[in-house]
């Protein structure tokens, strides 16, 4: 087992501290891109053009109704909290859990050595809003149950926010096909008034169904998964915070680092299972190997 010294020099020694990992998501635009061309290749395959998928008053029914129903149920705030988080869908927030629990034992380390003070340098370069305030309530010789009791809230809180945020996605998706229904019976209100003109009534008729088409494409494609990939989202960095709390008081409390890195390893258990089985099932073909061998 690594000695309380060695953990603290295990701490990486470049990059900012609680710097966000911020990578493209690839399978998010190829998700979107991929649920587009089904939808065009059962066209081609059926003979249809793509372009009869084409109808600018279908688009404008679908998106404007959407919109405007999404809008009059979520207050003002929550609206553009939805779209600044839109962008975690194609770069989400993430902490590479090793890392991230070498940083803050590093940190533990740190201040046993040197004492909470020696945080405050590190205080201006933390990225997450959430883990400076933290540190700055322990630097500023806080208790522990004040610094909880207040991160917790803080926590609880802003979690609220951002899932009513992705619930916007959810609320969307559930009216775009309603809207996309509205505009089909706009659009056979239309063909009935062009009964004298039988030839024209196949063709209306096809056009007032795109509308139905879009709907059930915004609604299936975009926005339930994209409220359903930011809960997940939501999830992962309330795993990280969480674990930056209970680091936080290890801190404030100048647990051994051994034991607070052994404690914050248990939110990543099953990482952690995985790679010591991975390593148990190598160390075990190496027997065999040897075994064979001689």
């Amino acid at each position: 087992m690594a000695t309380e010294q060695q953990i603290g020099e295990e701490m990486p020694a470049n990059g900012q501290p609680g710097t966000i990992k911020r990578k493209l998501d690839i399978l998010y635009p190829a998700g979107l891109v991929g649920g587009v061309m089904a939808l065009v290749g059962a066209a081609l395959v059926d003979g249809t053009s793509p372009v009869s998928f084409l109808n600018l008053a279908a688009l404008v029914i679908v998106l404007g109704g959407t919109s405007s129903a999404t809008i009059v149920q979520h207050p003002l705030h929550v609206v553009k909290r939805a779209f600044a988080m839109l962008l975690w869908a194609i770069k989400p927030p993430h902490y590479d859990p090793a890392a991230f629990i070498q940083e803050i034992v590093g940190w533990a380390h740190k201040a046993r050595r040197n004492g909470l003070l020696s945080l405050d340098a590190l205080i201006d370069d933390v990225e997450d809003p959430f883990m400076r305030k933290g540190l700055q309530m322990a630097v500023d010789g806080l208790d522990t149950p004040a610094i909880l009791r207040t991160m917790r809230l803080r926590l609880h809180t802003q979690t609220e926010l951002d899932t009513m945020a992705a619930g916007l996605f959810e609320a969307a998706g559930g009216y775009a096909p309603t809207f996309g229904i509205m505009g089909a019976v706009t659009g056979l209100i239309e063909v009935m008034h062009h009964l004298s003109h039988p030839s024209q009534l196949g063709t209306g008729i096809a056009a007032a169904f795109v509308s139905t088409v879009y709907g059930l494409v915004l609604a299936n494609v975009f926005c339930i998964p994209t409220a359903n990939r930011l809960r997940t989202v939501i999830a992962e960095q309330l795993v990280a915070r969480n674990v930056f709390l209970d680091g936080l008081a290890g801190i404030v409390h100048g647990t051994n680092t051994t034991e607070l890195q052994d404690l914050l390893e248990s939110y990543y258990l099953s990482n952690k299972a995985s790679k010591t089985d991975d390593t148990a099932n190598t160390a075990s073909r190496a027997a065999s190997d040897e075994v064979s061998a001689t």
